[in-house]
């Protein structure tokens, strides 16, 4: 699946320099990390192997370039009124989870393609904040930020993550669908069973599809980019809060450092306490 994005990426990167050459753009030795550069007029574009498209130059050199490289990316692209979902943190010891839900109207899924927005993991953490805050001004979304506190509370309810994570998506979902009434609701896939748990408590009248690795979705892409923005806002918190340094990912150096500085009392509000954590 993994190889099979990277081809269709590499393939709408090559439209996009036909695009720009059959538009007179002069192509020039890209820099380190690029793949191409194209100089039009008074406007120069670099694309990225990381996927990024960054413009230069002022004017209407500039403004042509965007206006061609939107052009390709927006083309064939599904534009139905939906919402994306997507989570962040579920899989991580320390720090809390969160469930994103962004709806998009036609005109919202194109800016999406313009201001670059791709799954989340391929971003760094700097990007991932930026573009969060661009997204939030483009779409209309729901989040639930579930810090480690509120967090083990559920779960000692629930007694499963999935059915913790179904709750939360069908409260953030419902919400959405009766103030938008979108055609779609795409889920990247959490667990089994999930596209009928879900059917069975949200209204009849939405399209619901469980998809496995649906960031390839410009709107669940952005769920995920907003998800984990507002992890890393969490993590922020709890570190000026508890004054230690949350471990990303579940590093068993990172853990272990941790957990050295940190008291047993401490635990609950900073972890996901029914994780096994063998370090």
């Amino acid at each position: 699946m993994a190889k099979r994005k990277d081809k269709e990426e590499n393939s709408r990167v090559e439209e996009i320099a036909e695009a720009l050459k059959s538009a007179g753009a002069v192509s020039e030795d890209p820099p380190q990390h690029a793949t191409y550069r194209f100089r039009l007029g008074d406007g120069i574009v670099t694309i990225y192997k990381s996927g990024s498209i960054v413009y230069g130059g002022k004017g209407n050199g500039k403004e042509t370039l965007k206006s061609i490289v939107n052009g390709v990316l927006t083309e064939n692209i599904d534009t139905t009124p939906r919402i994306g979902c997507d989570e962040a943190g579920k899989g991580e010891y320390a720090g809390p989870l969160v469930v994103a839900c962004i709806y998009c109207d036609e005109p919202a899924v194109k800016e999406l393609i313009k201001l670059g927005v791709r799954d989340s993991k391929k971003l760094s953490d700097e990007r991932v904040l930026k573009l969060a805050e661009e997204i939030k001004r483009v779409a209309h979304g729901a989040v639930k930020v579930l810090m480690p506190q509120e967090y083990n509370r559920l779960y000692s309810h629930y007694k499963n993550l999935n059915r913790l994570l179904d709750a939360v998506y069908v409260s953030l979902i419902d919400k959405l669908v009766k103030k938008y009434k979108p055609e779609r609701v795409v889920v990247d896939k959490y667990g089994n069973g999930i596209e009928k748990r879900l059917r069975d408590s949200l209204p009849g009248s939405v399209d619901i599809v469980v998809v496995e690795r649906a960031e390839s979705d410009p709107v669940v892409a952005a769920a995920s980019i907003v998800a984990r923005a507002e992890k890393l806002k969490g993590c922020q918190l709890l570190e000026k809060k508890f004054g230690v340094k949350i471990p990303s990912g579940n590093d068993k150096n990172q853990i272990a450092q941790f957990l050295k500085s940190v008291s047993e009392n401490m635990l609950p509000y900073l972890v996901k306490t029914h994780f096994n954590m063998n370090v």
